[in-house]
């Protein structure tokens, strides 16, 4: 069973740990504005997911986010700039269901 955990951690204004049972992965959004998973999170989408619901939450005017999730961040809201980093403002953020609908 996979749980996501908020908790707190130096230099995240948010952290959460998810948990298989067997291992936990850390995520969250750093104050320097970006997104972030461990590199070994088998997880990534439900932690990107689970980042993106908190910041639109609370509403985060803007964030920054590297490739590095596994998933297309374009359909999250996030736009591509020239230097490769990935951003999104409040709104434009989204969470797509991919249902087909």
């Amino acid at each position: 069973m996979l749980s996501v955990l908020q908790g707190k951690k130096a230099g995240f204004r948010f952290y959460y740990t998810l948990s298989d049972g067997a291992s936990g992965y850390g995520g969250g959004l750093a104050e320097d504005g970006f997104l972030t998973v461990d590199a070994a999170c088998p997880y990534k989408e439900l932690m990107l997911r689970t980042l993106i619901n908190k910041c639109i939450n609370e509403f985060v005017p803007a964030v920054k986010a590297k490739d590095e999730w596994g998933t297309d961040l374009l359909r999250f809201g996030f736009g591509k700039g020239p230097d490769g980093i990935f951003t999104a403002g409040f709104e434009t953020l989204a969470l797509p269901h991919d249902c087909g609908n």
